[in-house]
């Protein structure tokens, strides 16, 4: 979900500017950059990143300014760690921004509905599965790729829903009738998309993903 400038509240704008701030202040300061030196890293890290610009363009309109799009944000911070996920989504946003697909002083606001909060919520949740359910590879898959993504996506739509109903861009009956019902079908394709992508590259590509290694997952099980 998109959101442009008309109609919001200065108080959702300003809190959501304030609040992706801080979190990239944050991501510039702690990111391990060590871990992007080289050029296969850089490109896997590009490739990731013009992935989500193209899906968060290629979102599907229900009328009224309402659109829906996959996020992706499970897989994206399961390969690079919470601070490059926001890095890369912050990156995509600024090319879905400049195309006119969101708007400018809402950047703040939806980098924290699209990002932030999708990727803290993925990343508590890898590291609460790592500490205390065992290390399995179909556990990995399931929960921080399929289940995550799927909470990711609810999460965020309803937030959304949230902040156009507070700052009156959409009346409670237009989104009772043509948004709210959508949310929790959008967690199944969340779910299934970062799960399947999720599934290839740690058979094929494992060490694209910062998350996942054999030693741990695989070996002995």
């Amino acid at each position: 979900m998109n959101l442009q400038d008309d109609g919001l509240s200065w108080i959702w704008l300003l809190s959501g500017g304030v609040l992706y701030f801080l979190a990239m202040i944050w991501s510039l300061k702690t990111a391990p950059w060590h871990k992007v030196l080289d050029k296969e890293s850089q490109h896997v890290f590009l490739g990731a990143t013009v992935m989500v610009f193209l899906l968060w363009n290629s979102g599907a309109s229900i009328g009224s300014g309402l659109t829906f799009h996959l996020l992706m944000a499970a897989l994206i911070t399961l390969m690079f760690g919470a601070q490059f996920a926001m890095i890369s989504m912050s990156i995509a946003l600024l090319g879905v921004t400049a195309l006119g697909n969101a708007g400018w002083l809402a950047y703040g606001l939806n980098a924290v509905l699209m990002g932030v909060i999708p990727i803290l919520i993925v990343w508590w949740m890898a590291v609460w599965s790592y500490r205390y359910l065992e290390r399995n590879f179909f556990v990995f898959i399931l929960l921080n790729g399929f289940l995550a993504a799927g909470i990711t996506s609810v999460v965020t739509l309803a937030l959304s829903a949230v902040v156009m109903t507070w700052s009156g861009v959409q009346s409670v009956e237009t989104l009772e009738q043509s948004f709210i019902p959508y949310i929790p079908l959008m967690a199944i394709p969340e779910g299934f998309s970062n799960a399947m992508l999720l599934l290839a590259l740690v058979l094929m590509k494992p060490e694209w993903v910062s998350c996942f290694t054999d030693e741990q997952y695989l070996n002995g099980k």
